[in-house]
Order: C-alpha cells, then structure tokens, then sequence
C-alpha cells in the first residue's frame, strides 16, 4: 500500500458503508462471496479455549477449493506447501492426537479456514477470531468490527488499521 493514512481518509469520507457490521451482514458477505456455512459454536468448541466459547457465539467455515485458492495470496500459498512437506516428513500421529491437533493441523494446511465472531446485543460484531492464516480474510475481520464512529480519528491507531484494511480489500480504490 503506497498511499498515505490522510490519502486513504479522504477516500473513505466518500464510501457509505457500515461503520461496524452486525453478525448478519457479515452472515450474508461471508455466505455470498465465500462459501461460507455456519457451525454452531458447540461443534468447534474444541477449537477454542473456555474464555474464548464464552465471548464468540457465531462461527462460520470456509472450505470450498476455489474459494480458498483466491483467499490466500502467493506467498501464503507457498508457506501453506513448505508446512504440507514438513508434515509429510513428521506427521501427526493420529493413534495419540486430540481432536483440536488433527483439525489445527488441517486449517494450518489450508484445507479450510474458521471464522469466529462474538456481538454485542444488538447484534453488531464486538471480537472475532481467525483460524488459518489469510491476510485477506484478516482484513476483512478488521472492517466487520469496525470503528466507532466517535474513534474514527487519523491518530487513532484501529481507525488506521481499518483504513489500511478497506484499501488492502480494494474498497478505497
């Protein structure tokens, strides 16, 4: 990204979107554009650790071959075939392996990606959780929470980070 935080805020001010999405709208983006299905938390609950069941309340998976294809970039891609070969060369050994390790060892291979969010009664997105490295999907995490629009300040550093995060996802073109 070359362009500069004040650059990126003046193409922000134009845009008319959200400025922190409810779990619906990220439900019906992630359904649309991804592939996405829905899991209930007590499906995967062995994926997160008891604070982490008690604060997120919406998962979704992303597993689709094409989908994950355009997910991950080049180098994501070639870091996901280097841990492919190195679990060739010392796999997992399923007789003893919990659960979580057999499924934490799948979404490190990218063969899918989970996606956890936690809202607040409204129903707007307060926390989320990304298991399986794709900075797109970060990025697009990082626009579902949003800023407060009180907090939608240059010196405030998540407002940046959300700014870098809609021009990294091509919506401040």
């Amino acid at each position: 990204m070359s362009s500069t935080i004040e650059e990126l805020y003046k193409r922000y001010k134009h845009l008319s979107i959200p400025n922190q999405y409810t779990i619906k709208e990220a439900k019906t983006f992630l359904m649309r554009e991804y592939s996405a299905v829905s899991y209930p938390i007590k499906e995967v609950a062995f994926l997160l650790s008891p604070d982490e069941e008690k604060r997120l309340d919406t998962c979704f998976k992303l597993e689709d071959p094409e989908v994950l294809l355009n997910l991950f970039t080049e180098q994501e891609k070639k870091d996901i075939e280097e841990l492919k070969e190195m679990n060739k060369q010392n796999p997992l050994n399923l007789e003893i392996a919990t659960k979580s390790e057999v499924e934490y060892t799948r979404i490190q291979e990218g063969h899918y990606v989970m996606v956890f969010f936690g809202t607040d009664h409204e129903g707007k997105i307060q926390d989320v959780k990304l298991l399986g490295h794709s900075q797109k999907m970060f990025d697009l995490m990082t626009v579902f929470i949003g800023v407060d629009l009180n907090q939608s300040t240059l010196d405030n550093r998540d407002f940046q980070e959300y700014l870098r995060a809609l021009s990294n996802l091509g919506y401040l073109d």
